[in-house]
């Protein structure tokens, strides 16, 4: 299988994340993304499952990272669309 080497999000190399701080810190991973404009307005997020992957975390990390994204106002999520990553006000 070629592609991209997978991530491992794991802060100071430490095991034993609770969920909820692996999601905060995952969000934080993911909203410097979208501060820095490597994720632009309106470009769809990867897919969860694919997140998981390259992170190398639980698909229910990945969800709720989503959730603090979507509650911060930084991503929206289309049922049957994605994720995008939401435009500025």
């Amino acid at each position: 299988m070629s592609g991209p080497a997978p991530r491992k999000y794991n802060p100071d190399n430490k095991t034993g994340y609770e969920y909820e701080l692996l999601a905060e810190h995952l969000a934080e991973h993911l909203a410097g993304l979208i501060a820095t404009g490597e994720w632009t307005p309106g470009r769809r997020m990867p897919g969860e499952r694919s997140l998981a992957e390259e992170y190398g975390v639980a698909l229910d990390t990945v969800r709720k990272a989503t959730r603090i994204l979507r509650e911060r106002g930084l991503v929206q999520t289309l049922k049957s669309k994605g994720t995008f990553v939401a435009h500025p006000e």
